[in-house]
């Protein structure tokens, strides 16, 4: 399985996804932003694309070249499959057409989703929480506890129930009431909420798509070091890779 790795557009703890990606199954190349762009006969040499990045977004939206879009556009016919972590569901804040993709979408400022005026979505760091397998029969979760501990990042986002099929969910409460506004944190008040608000959001934290021959699937943990080196999260980031690599 030969397995590219992409970084850069947000901040990360290097030892600890250094220490991550050698956990992983397969041949992995490390690929980072802004040096990351890769035509079509490079991306054919790899069966699967692991997303830990966040370009286009910060400072400010920027458009994704043509080589992505075609990618993702071809991907139906291609097969090459993508395993989407956390902040990566935030790239590409002018581009409509990654969160059609990945199934879900991070507003760093107030938008447009689907036709629909939404606020900025909401963080909250470091939260306690018992994730639980909602298919039990999937190849991704293979072999793991149908129940888990971890401690992470939550996300108040856009998440597209009715396109994905459900593969994850947490017990944390999904409200604006404990959660803070990216928009505020984005002006230099962050961990506050004062004028902001946002509808209860999903309790899914991990999904899947298939669209045409092409699988991906997104897992909303992956914030810092202690999830990146939980063996149970290893596992789960390891089944994804091969099952949208078409391996499991």
């Amino acid at each position: 399985m030969r397995v590219a790795a992409f970084t850069g557009g947000h901040s990360f703890d290097r030892d600890a996804f250094t220490d991550f990606l050698g956990s992983l199954p397969g041949e992995i190349t490390w690929l980072e932003h802004p040096d990351a762009d890769l035509e079509a006969a490079e991306l054919a040499e790899f069966d699967v694309s692991l997303h830990y990045d966040m370009p286009g977004t910060l400072p400010e939206p920027a458009d994704p070249p043509a080589t992505l879009r075609a990618a993702v556009a071809a991907a139906p016919d291609t097969g090459h499959g993508y395993v989407v972590l956390h902040h990566a569901i935030a790239s590409w804040a002018n581009w409509d057409g990654w969160a059609e993709f990945v199934g879900g979408r991070y507003l760093y400022r107030p938008g447009v989703v689907r036709g629909e005026s939404c606020p900025d979505s909401g963080y909250r760091h470091a939260v306690p929480q018992q994730i639980t397998v909602a298919d039990p029969a999937h190849p991704i979760v293979a072999g793991l506890p149908t129940t888990f501990d971890l401690v992470d990042e939550t996300y108040l986002c856009e998440v597209f129930e009715d396109d994905v099929t459900p593969l994850l969910r947490t017990d944390a409460e999904m409200s604006d009431a404990v959660h803070w506004s990216t928009a505020l944190a984005m002006t230099g008040r962050r961990d506050e909420r004062e004028g902001w608000h946002h509808r209860a959001g999903s309790q899914l934290v991990g999904w899947t798509k298939t669209t045409g021959r092409s699988r991906l699937a997104y897992l909303q943990p992956g914030d810092k070091a202690p999830t990146l080196s939980d063996p149970v999260y290893r596992q789960l980031v390891a089944g994804s890779l091969e099952w949208a690599a078409h391996t499991r």
